[in-house]
């Protein structure tokens, strides 16, 4: 129901948005038309014509970005996503989803499960993600699953104390892009206090995930259950991760 509710939320706004489009470009053919002088309507069509193509072609490229996205964190679809994004990055003329493309690509590698080149990417745009704490957010988030599927423990112990430190950041500051418990139980996984990890997954709300970040709780939740002798359990939280995830790394690790 409310997956209905948001749908019906997007719909009606990407329809306003398209009467207004409409409404422009008709107001542009008035213009022209109730225009007796050339030069006029030579610069109301012009100016119309590049606002309106601009316009368009911007829609046009945040459309192929939704289904990047969709492809990724909803179908958990590698080949698709990246089809999408090689067409996204040929389109964008004016590097407008350059950033965007830069945090896709930091997601993608780690759902590759290629962790060094992930790391390297990060690295390569540290300054970019120091930029916001959203960024920053989305960076030391990146580098926990990187080096915990590393077993890198001394990294990913001091990549949980920087993530950490971010919480006491004003939430005005940064939106809740992931969930503490979830980096909570990373955390106790990774101290081997796998009941306190448990008892953090289960406070994360599922219903807000969307099926990649679900597939991670789930791989995780079904480590530490098996960890904990519980293996019916354990076996079905992986048996589901592994079907959400589809092409994921992590879903071919189970």
């Amino acid at each position: 129901m409310k997956h209905l509710i948001w749908k019906i939320i997007y719909v009606g706004k990407k329809i306003s948005l398209w009467i207004v489009y409409g409404l422009f470009a008709l107001y542009i053919c008035y213009l022209i038309t109730h225009t007796h002088e050339v030069g006029a309507k030579l610069i109301f069509g012009g100016l119309g014509g590049i606002v309106l193509s601009v316009v368009l072609l911007f829609e046009y490229l945040k459309c192929i970005y939704e289904k990047m996205i969709v492809a990724l964190t909803v179908e958990c679809e590698l080949k698709k996503a990246i089809a999408l994004k090689e067409k996204l990055q040929k389109k964008d003329l004016f590097n407008g989803f350059k950033q965007s493309i830069i945090i896709f690509d930091s997601l993608l590698l780690l759902d590759e499960g290629n962790y060094p080149d992930c790391l390297k990417h990060l690295h390569k745009n540290h300054h970019f993600f120091h930029s916001t704490f959203d960024y920053l957010f989305i960076y030391y988030h990146t580098q926990m699953y990187c080096f915990f599927f590393f077993k890198d423990e001394e990294n990913l112990n001091t990549c949980l104390e920087n993530l950490f430190k971010l919480k006491n950041v004003k939430k005005k500051q940064m939106r809740g892009l992931f969930s503490w418990n979830e980096i909570a139980g990373v955390r106790y996984f990774h101290q081997n206090r796998n009941n306190n990890c448990l008892s953090e997954l289960n406070l994360i709300d599922q219903n807000r995930l969307n099926n990649r970040e679900l597939t991670y709780l789930l791989y995780l939740k079904g480590q530490c259950l098996l960890k904990l002798n519980r293996l019916p359990e354990g076996y079905r939280s992986l048996k589901e991760a592994k079907t959400l995830g589809n092409t994921l790394a992590v879903a071919q690790m189970i």
